[in-house]
């Protein structure tokens, strides 16, 4: 199962004082192959996760496909509640090339270059079941295509650039705000959002052996507990409290 942080942020300190959130932090997706399933995709290509990197040497002309399963899924029903990422992509020589990051629950939001000319894309998809996601016809035998809402420029051969983003609640929705090449998007995603695994794709063009890799991935989520639950909660931190008082006097 994938590596969590967990903590809870928040304290009693009087009556009317409401509980705070959780906060999910997950920072080492990448530092070890043994928490994702690999899917070898055309000619037998398969993404290799070494130190933080996930790459294909051998994608020639080929794609792979790499999904984990977070150990604490995310759910964004409250207006407080917020999730934000980071990831790097590298070119290595190549922007004839596809390097995607999916994050997939009741939708999968689907984010990076994936059109063969260089440039940072990002949409959604409806269809979960897939295994991988594009934004071209050439993922179509193996995933399914996103419905594209825009790009953010494009990234040369030979460099990197980090793709970031949050999800947070703003006019009667949750939104997806993202940044890359000092160029911004969003996409609308309606009342509530999941997240429950993390798709990783790479695609290599012909005749090249090095395609562009994915690095320095990080996610956090901040959840504030439904009412009836924060409110469970306060009573039992009371009641901690007052058990241990009374151990205390006696």
């Amino acid at each position: 199962m994938s590596k969590v942080f967990f903590s809870i942020v928040g304290t009693i300190a009087a009556a009317g004082v409401a509980l705070g959130g959780t906060t999910l932090t997950y920072d080492e997706l990448l530092q070890s192959p043994e928490e994702w399933t690999f899917s070898t995709g055309r000619r037998n290509n398969q993404i290799q996760i070494v130190d933080g990197i996930a790459s294909c040497p051998s994608c020639n002309w080929g794609q792979a496909a790499a999904v984990t399963t977070l150990s604490e899924g995310i759910l964004l029903t409250n207006e407080q509640d917020t999730f934000t990422f980071s990831f790097d992509i590298t070119t290595n020589g190549t922007t004839n090339a596809a390097a995607m990051v999916s994050f997939v629950g009741e939708t999968a939001i689907c984010l990076g270059m994936s059109t063969y000319n260089g440039s940072i894309n990002y949409g959604t998809s409806a269809n979960v079941s897939a295994r991988a996601y594009s934004f071209r016809s050439a993922w179509d035998n193996n995933g399914d295509f996103v419905q594209s809402s825009g790009s953010l420029g494009t990234i040369g051969v030979s460099e990197t650039v980090t793709v970031s983003g949050a999800i947070s609640w703003k006019d009667g929705q949750f939104v997806l705000d993202l940044s890359a090449n000092n160029e911004t998007g969003s996409i609308d995603l309606g009342d509530n959002v999941s997240i429950n695994n993390v798709l990783l794709q790479l695609d290599g063009p012909n005749n090249v052996s090095t395609v562009p890799s994915i690095s320095n991935l990080s996610m956090s989520a901040y959840l504030v507990p439904e009412p009836a639950t924060a409110s469970l909660s306060l009573l039992g931190l009371a009641g901690l409290a007052m058990r241990r008082r009374r151990r205390q006097e006696a």
